[in-house]
């Protein structure tokens, strides 16, 4: 066992930082058939999307370069069913597995792994959100409301934990029509109807924003440049088939209130698709919204999709974080309610509390009014808290550390009770059915809508 776990730390040091940092925050690996099922970290992605207009249908061809510390059967996930899948070469089966706990569904790979650096190729068809009429539409539209919501959705992935470099090749062979795509990743067109996207380093499993869709189309689009105050000039993208100079005049209202509270904009581009029926979605420097949300969506470039949650149990960080802004920053002197478990359910949980816009945000508003009564801000922490951590993923277990710190609070009681609910039996459900209005359910008829200028 002692040799065991040498050639495991002699591994590991092989292996870059960002990766050991990745699978630090990963959920913990469990027992599977006569070994376990262990989380791995992604190095990079590189996809291959052909929508064949003929066949009506988007095959998908994936390489992924990912390392392990453990010996075990590697997970990742995708919710559509593979037609092959190789590890290093070696054609294999991979299957959906439960956590313990029963929370969630990932997909391990039926073939065991030692510690160091694969390659696993991956073939699928890509169903969702794909319209194909006089041209192609397709659309990665996302909830973190809802588990298996993200990217796995239309991609293999690993979960919110990674960070990853991730390409697109995507091509619409013998179309008669040009096709346009927008996304928040450098995009370059190759050929007619042939494209390229590079991705940041730093996105996660709930970062890419990706629409294609014809060039001719029914929506308005307007680009300009907003001049950040750190002395770039961010290109601004803005389409939909709405009044779009509403869009434009509150965008550029809302970014100068951001960057005066949080500092710079944090991505290097901002693409809007003012097209949702009601609520948004956010990506990073991207978004999916009304025109009420869009304040809500633009705040999430900071927290969420620049700062962004690890876990399902940080999710309800920036949600709460976001509906404290949206209600103009409140104090409040008392809660009104007695436990929750905002971020203490399952350590395999993926997705965000809803009670993270009410409790959760009154929990903050307390927070505040108890740092004000000693002079301390709290909108002064966030932004302090965010520069220091952005672009990687955090824990709730580090705002609350980081926050105490600033404070001089003792929180560590008050965490228990309010957000992991230690103290109480059963947390309070007053509002965990209500649905935002930031972030509304939408129906898959919606979504399919959504994806259709």
């Amino acid at each position: 066992m002692k040799f065991l776990m040498f050639l495991v730390a002699v591994a590991s040091l092989s292996l870059p930082s960002f990766v050991l940092a990745a699978l630090n925050q990963a959920p913990p690996s469990f027992a599977y058939l006569d070994g376990k099922a262990v989380y791995v970290d992604f190095i990079t992605a590189n996809y291959q999307l052909t929508y064949d207009s003929i066949n009506k249908k988007v095959d998908v061809d994936t390489v992924i370069r990912f390392s392990s510390l453990e010996h075990g059967y590697p997970i990742f996930d995708l919710v559509a069913e593979p037609s092959a899948v190789t590890l290093n070469g070696k054609q294999i089966p991979t299957t959906g597995v439960m956590d313990p706990d029963l929370e969630s569904i990932v997909r391990v790979l039926q073939e065991k792994v030692t510690p160091g650096i694969h390659e696993l190729r991956i073939k699928h068809t890509l169903t969702t959100n794909v319209i194909f009429d006089t041209g192609v539409y397709s659309g990665f539209w996302m909830s973190d409301l809802n588990d298996r919501r993200y990217l796995e959705q239309y991609l293999p992935t690993n979960l919110e934990f990674d960070q990853y470099r991730m390409h697109f090749l995507v091509r619409i062979p013998g179309h008669s029509l040009g096709h346009v795509i927008k996304a928040n990743g450098k995009v370059r067109k190759i050929a007619e109807n042939n494209f390229e996207i590079q991705f940041p380093d730093f996105y996660t499993a709930s970062s890419v924003y990706f629409h294609l869709f014809p060039a001719e189309n029914s929506a308005t689009n307007v680009q300009f440049y907003f001049p950040s105050m750190d002395g770039r000039l961010i290109p601004v993208d803005i389409y939909t088939t709405y009044n779009i100079q509403e869009f434009v005049d509150a965008t550029k209202t809302i970014l100068q209130e951001l960057e005066d509270d949080y500092g710079p904009f944090p991505h290097n581009q901002l693409v809007i698709y003012g097209n949702a029926p009601s609520g948004g979605m956010e990506h990073s420097g991207a978004t999916a919204t009304s025109l009420k949300a869009l304040g809500h969506e633009l705040f999430h470039s900071y927290h969420a999709r620049a700062l962004m949650p690890a876990n399902g149990n940080a999710g309800w960080m920036d949600e709460a974080i976001a509906r404290w802004r949206d209600d103009k920053y409140p104090l409040i002197e008392k809660l009104d309610f007695s436990s929750t478990q905002l971020g203490g359910h399952s350590l395999w949980s993926r997705k965000t509390d809803r009670m993270a816009y009410t409790e959760g945000s009154a929990f903050l508003s307390w927070i505040a009014f108890r740092m004000d009564e000693k002079g301390l801000s709290f909108k002064g922490f966030l932004k302090d808290y965010f520069q220091k951590y952005k672009y990687t993923s955090v824990t709730t277990q580090l705002f609350q550390k980081e926050l105490i710190l600033a404070s001089g609070l003792e929180l560590d009681a008050d965490f228990d009770r309010y957000i992991y609910g230690k103290n109480s039996n059963k947390s309070v459900p007053r509002s965990s059915l209500v649905e935002n209005p930031y972030h509304p359910e939408l129906t898959k008829e919606q979504l399919l809508q959504m994806t259709k200028l």
